[in-house]
């Protein structure tokens, strides 16, 4: 895991990778020398897709699942190619 951490002296931040068990055991700053301590930090959420205007389907799309359950309501396929009119 990587882990935040920050000298409450300078203000300095630097990334570790450590073992889980390990993320407590807060390094020393490079420039003041005294033990820094641990940031907490967020994760992020990363969407599956950029919502859009789909001009077929005539609707804004928010995600995959909404695309797909658009495309049921309104009777569309996803089928292109051999068989698709």
């Amino acid at each position: 895991m990587i882990y935040a951490y920050e000298c409450e002296e300078c203000g300095a931040v630097k990334d570790e990778i450590r073992k889980v068990e390990d993320r407590n055991k807060c390094p020393k700053c490079d420039l003041c020398k005294i033990s820094m301590k641990k940031l907490i930090g967020g994760h992020s959420v990363v969407g599956d897709m950029e919502p859009y205007y789909d001009e077929n389907l005539q609707i804004g799309i928010k995600s995959r699942k909404h695309r797909e359950r658009v495309m049921r309501e309104q009777g569309v396929s996803e089928k292109i190619g051999k068989g698709w009119y």
